[in-house]
């Protein structure tokens, strides 16, 4: 069953039970005249439930956020339509049944809308008890909701989260161990230190990075993507204009990478995959651009955020200024994004990371110069 028409019978077994206490009450009053007529039993109550549930719309629209003057307008047309309702019942409908109580009193305008209006009063009042309760419910579900997901996320991120110093001894001594063996091997696993520590680094929070950083983070997971196809990526990864000090919110450009890296045919001669990335210090712009060929049969699988919480992620922190562009056809896909940057200051400095895997500085080994990747 569902949830509307379960809500929907517990009002038409609330409305009963209160019609029939509001009968009950009548008999009390006047046990030896008292009778029970159906249609006085319904038409008694029908225009304060009418008065109920329009009151309740109006305080649906107009309450939440506080809408003054709709919210006053739509009360009164409320209670005209209750002093109309009750008019019709009482005058026109009520002679026509067989009614408990005395004969129907001579209409008097002013006397009836002040009636009309204590009536309207109480299941005005009525109406927003009932709207608030609901509003707190809702308000409290949401908040267990919120805090069903906050310990989802934490609970998630403990059983993922590896600790750094486990990783630093285990790379080290992977990265001791093949140093004898191969030096292309020990390149990868220096890169991939890299990797591993620049995500380590990055808070949970939108915090800015330097986009040197980010670069180099890119640069990075291209080399071992190299590493992983024997060199045979054609990537044409181009940076045009002055990178220092510009900074931007981390883990952006190379979610758009990994999604190249996941997507895209990165293996043809003819058509290599095209990233530019340019930064317009007349407007204070970060540009980049990125076109690949799709691949055909079967895609990887991505460690990235998604280009969906990229979206989310620089429309929470930028709000404005951000330009993304997307075209795709059956056979490539393109990408243009624009997004304002921000200046480091001279005295402003990037925190250290305090679980540093510098592999160097725990071994007596010589020096490895990674080989640039071929493009």
């Amino acid at each position: 069953m569902s949830k509307k028409k379960n809500i929907f019978i517990y009002h038409v077994i609330f409305w009963l039970v209160y019609m029939s206490l509001s009968s009950l009450m009548e008999f009390a009053g006047d046990p030896k005249n008292y009778f029970f007529s159906l249609p006085d039993f319904i038409f008694t109550q029908f225009p304060n439930i009418c008065t109920f549930y329009l009151s309740l719309l109006v305080y649906s629209k107009y309450a939440t956020p506080v809408k003054i003057l709709p919210l006053i307008a739509g009360l009164i047309l409320v209670y005209a339509f209750s002093s109309l309702n009750w008019y019709v019942t009482g005058f026109h409908i009520r002679p026509l049944i067989r009614a408990n109580g005395g004969p129907t009193p001579q209409f008097v305008f002013w006397r009836h809308l002040m009636g009309t209006f204590w009536v309207f009063i109480r299941y005005s009042t009525l109406a927003f008890g009932y709207y608030y309760a609901r509003e707190g419910i809702k308000y409290q579900k949401k908040l267990r909701l919120i805090e069903k997901e906050k310990h989802e996320a934490e609970y998630a991120f403990l059983r993922a989260q590896i600790n750094p110093h486990f990783l630093n001894n285990t790379l080290n001594f992977f990265f001791a161990k093949s140093l004898p063996l191969s030096e292309e091997l020990a390149n990868g696993i220096m890169t991939l230190s890299q990797i591993m520590r620049y995500s380590l680094e990055i808070d949970k929070d939108d915090r800015m990075t330097l986009i040197d950083e980010e670069i180099e983070h890119i640069k990075n997971v291209i080399k071992i993507n190299q590493l992983r196809f024997n060199n045979k990526l054609q990537i044409d990864f181009n940076v045009n204009g002055n990178t220092d000090s510009v900074r931007l919110i981390p883990l952006i450009l190379i979610t758009i990478v990994e999604n190249i890296l996941k997507h895209g045919n990165c293996t043809e001669h003819t058509h290599p995959v095209k990233i530019t990335l340019s930064i317009d210090q007349i407007n204070h712009n970060i540009q980049l651009s990125t076109w690949n060929k799709k691949k055909n049969g079967p895609k990887e699988l991505s460690s990235g955020i998604g280009m969906e919480n990229i979206k989310k992620r620089l429309s929470n922190h930028y709000k404005k200024g951000i330009i993304l562009t997307i075209n795709e056809t059956e056979t490539d896909y393109s990408l243009e994004l624009t997004i304002p940057y921000n200046k480091v200051m001279d005295h402003q400095e990037k925190p250290k990371s305090t679980d540093n895997l510098d592999f160097l500085q725990h071994f007596q080994l010589p020096k490895i110069n990674p080989q640039p990747y071929t493009s």
